[in-house]
């Protein structure tokens, strides 16, 4: 099993952290200035999800691991409930399995809800899952993950995300930030494939685009 979840990490080297050339172009690099006190306002727009490129097969435990900050011991202990494609689990050392696998990850819910949906909950029994079938992908296949942080995670953890690199639905940040002008208006020094974009254009610019690459200094 280390054999092979090593042999994934040879394979898919290419993080938030790292793009070749053909991925730059596919999905360009957006680099700004945020005072750091704004950044977890940026980090909720993290529930639209982010991206990450893993393989199928690879442990959805696995594929968390190689977020900034996301240690072992913060999956145990700060993540609390765990959505795999639209249900709740348990096991994180599931494989990632079909062509455009969605995870959505989150720390303690209140109430009743919260408490059935929480990971290894007595009340689990409770879970409504839908019954479904992903479609078949040999492992070690090429996946495009979408992963979605919720409530204090994404506080937490958005920030190391934006300075490292994450690439993110370019329609979903166009979205998030003309209703947060005030804070598009703290953007400095804003770049879009290494060229300068006035912070007013930067809306109508990312509409032609698919993705981009967001890296925050």
């Amino acid at each position: 099993m280390r054999h092979a979840q090593s042999c994934l990490a040879e394979l898919y080297i290419i993080t938030m952290q790292r793009a070749t050339q053909e991925d730059l172009n596919d999905r360009p690099l957006l680099t700004c200035t945020i005072p750091e006190e704004d950044l977890p306002r940026l980090a909720t727009m993290l529930q639209a999800g982010f991206f990450v490129d893993g393989a199928t097969g690879e442990s959805i435990a696995s594929l968390l691991q190689r977020l900034p900050g996301f240690s072992a011991d913060y999956i145990e202990n700060q993540i609390q409930t765990v959505f795999y494609n639209g249900d709740a689990i348990d096991d994180l050392s599931q494989p990632l399995t079909g062509t455009a696998p969605t995870i959505a990850l989150s720390a303690a819910m209140p109430g009743l809800a919260g408490a059935i949906l929480r990971k290894n909950s007595p009340a689990a029994p409770l879970r409504k899952t839908r019954s479904k079938t992903a479609a078949a992908v040999s492992d070690n296949m090429a996946v495009t993950v979408l992963v979605k942080l919720f409530n204090t995670l994404a506080i937490e953890r958005g920030p190391a995300l934006f300075r490292s690199g994450v690439r993110i639905n370019a329609a979903d940040l166009a979205g998030f930030l003309s209703l947060r002008p005030s804070l598009l208006e703290k953007a400095q020094d804003i770049r879009l494939a290494g060229s300068p974009v006035p912070a007013d254009e930067l809306t109508q610019r990312l509409g032609g685009l698919t993705s981009v690459i967001m890296h925050v200094t």
